[in-house]
């Protein structure tokens, strides 16, 4: 009886986290926390099922099906999410700023510049902060919905396209061999500096499992500052991450992946990783813009979003 009571207490808790797409370093605090050991000393056994290209579902609907306990997301397709329905609750805000961008062949002044582009933009979501910054400014753009990559802006078959700072950005700099500064518009520097990768568990769930979750943001927040500390060896576990999926990629993508990740980051106000939740006053606008450009029917308050 002693053994089993033993065995009981020692008992890891399983989770499945679905990170928002393929393994890389966009992810690597949640691959060091599991490979440090910080879930497992957490009484954690976590499971991470990543998206890939030709994945039927998205995370949204996967937590939505209970296939998944925790997803990594951006506030506006939680908020989106909310509004058809599902009730998400951002539990840890990682990232504090915005990295998302419009790069042209053309140089842009201003939003305004962007008027009559073609712009190229992700099919799987994730670039709706591009369309409601333009409705804003009242810009004729036509959009061209693209799955992945940086092809269609290298051929020049469209104007400009929407990339990360972390990934297709970086990509793109090697492809060309650099970017002109001045065809680069920066959201962050245009009133729509949104934090972005955060992680979510339905109402549900964090009512039933609230300690769970609580000791699995602490990993995490472990995870993400270990990166910091230890960049190499940080590289080393999410290259392993990459091998055994077969990603095709190289090291340097990914350090440089790192970098970016790890300035996202940093508060701005503060200067410090502090991992702040999103400020409600960015919140309130966010959902004032979503409401504006009909992505939602209903207002969604910050009391019920934020943990």
């Amino acid at each position: 009886m002693a053994l089993c009571m033993a065995l009981c207490a020692n008992a890891q808790e399983r989770m499945t986290l679905m990170p928002a797409w393929l393994p890389q370093a966009q992810f690597a605090g949640y691959y060091v926390a599991k490979e440090k050991g910080f879930y497992a000393d957490e009484n954690i056994d976590l499971t991470i099922e990543h998206m890939g290209i030709n994945s039927s579902k998205s995370g949204i609907e996967r937590i939505g099906s209970g296939e998944v306990d925790i997803i990594i997301s951006h506030p506006i397709q939680a908020i989106m999410a909310r509004d058809f329905g599902l009730k998400l609750k951002n539990v840890l805000q990682v990232t504090q700023n915005t990295g998302i961008m419009i790069v042209s062949h053309k140089k842009l002044d201003g939003p305004q510049s962007l008027n009559g582009q073609t712009i190229g933009r992700w099919k799987s979501g994730f670039s709706e902060i591009c369309e409601i910054c333009c409705l804003n400014n009242y810009l004729d753009v036509k959009w061209i919905p693209f799955l992945n990559g940086i092809n269609l802006f290298v051929s020049g078959a469209i104007d400009a396209t929407v990339v990360m700072k972390y990934n297709e950005y970086n990509l793109l700099v090697e492809a060309m061999g650099g970017i002109d500064p001045e065809n680069v518009l920066w959201f962050a520097d245009c009133g729509y500096d949104m934090p972005e990768d955060g992680l979510y568990v339905t109402d549900e769930y964090l009512a039933s499992h609230r300690d769970l979750v609580e000791r699995f943001c602490r990993a995490t927040i472990k995870g993400w500052n270990y990166c910091v500390e230890h960049k190499e060896e940080s590289i080393d576990i999410v290259m392993d991450f990459i091998e055994k999926a077969e990603i095709k990629t190289n090291r340097y993508h990914q350090s440089v992946m790192l970098d970016a990740m790890i300035e996202l980051l940093r508060n701005r106000d503060t200067g410090l990783i502090d991992y702040r939740p999103i400020p409600e006053d960015k919140f309130d606008k966010l959902v004032n813009d979503l409401l504006k450009a009909r992505y939602i029917d209903n207002p969604v308050s910050y009391s019920d979003f934020s943990k």
